[in-house]
C-alpha cells in the first residue's frame, strides 16, 4: 500500500514486458521514484538512464524547442551537452536489444535545477509545470516510432510523468 497519489488505473496501460525509465538525477526524488516504479509492478524490470533535466537535455537541439534554452548558461556549464540525446538514444538501443524493453517511462520532477537554470526567464514565465509537459511530450513523440538502425523501427509505449517534491505522481502524457 502506498501513502502516495498515483494515477489512477486504466489511464494508461500498464507494461507487462521490461522497460526502460528515464529520470533526472536529482537526489531528492530517488526512494519516490522507485516505489511509483515498485506500485506499477516493474520491480526488477526496468533499466535506469538519469540525465540532469530529464527530458530538457534531449531535447536542447529540438527546433521547436530551443528558444527556450538559454544555451549561453549551458554551454558555460555543461559543454558536450549537445550530445546527451545521442547519448540517450544509444541507451534505447541497447536496452532494446538486450532486454527487449517495449515502454519508456519519461519521469520529470517539479522544483528541477535543471530546468531553472538553463531555459530563459520567458520560457519560465509559464510555469515550470509546462515546460515539463512540452518537453517530455517532445521527447515522447521522438522515440515513439524508434529508428534502431536504417532498416529497424520499433514503435514504443511511451508515458510521462512528474513527481512532485512529496513523492506523489503526476500522469502527463502517453503515446501507445
Amino acid at each position: 500500500m502506498s501513502y502516495f497519489n498515483y494515477p489512477e488505473r486504466g489511464v494508461y496501460h500498464l507494461p507487462k514486458k521490461n522497460i526502460l525509465v528515464l529520470s533526472c538525477i536529482d537526489l531528492r526524488l530517488t526512494d519516490n521514484l522507485l516505489e511509483f516504479l515498485h506500485f506499477d509492478n516493474l520491480t526488477n524490470r526496468y533499466d535506469h538512464f538519469a540525465l540532469a533535466g530529464t527530458s530538457l537535455m534531449t531535447q536542447a537541439e529540438n527546433p521547436k524547442l530551443t528558444k527556450l534554452i538559454d544555451h549561453k548558461k549551458l554551454k558555460a556549464g555543461i559543454k558536450s551537452y549537445k550530445n546527451w540525446n545521442e547519448v540517450w538514444q544509444d541507451h534505447v538501443r541497447i536496452a532494446i536489444a538486450l532486454h527487449d524493453i517495449k515502454d519508456v517511462y519519461i519521469i520529470e520532477h517539479e522544483d528541477c535545477g535543471a530546468y531553472q537554470n538553463f531555459l530563459t526567464e520567458e520560457a519560465l514565465s509559464v510555469g515550470e509545470h509546462a515546460c515539463h509537459v512540452k518537453f517530455s511530450i517532445a521527447l515522447a513523440e521522438e522515440i515513439h516510432q524508434f529508428k534502431v538502425d536504417k532498416d529497424t523501427t520499433v514503435t514504443l509505449n511511451v508515458h510521462c510523468f512528474l513527481l512532485d517534491l512529496r513523492g506523489n505522481v503526476e500522469h502527463l502524457y502517453s503515446i501507445p
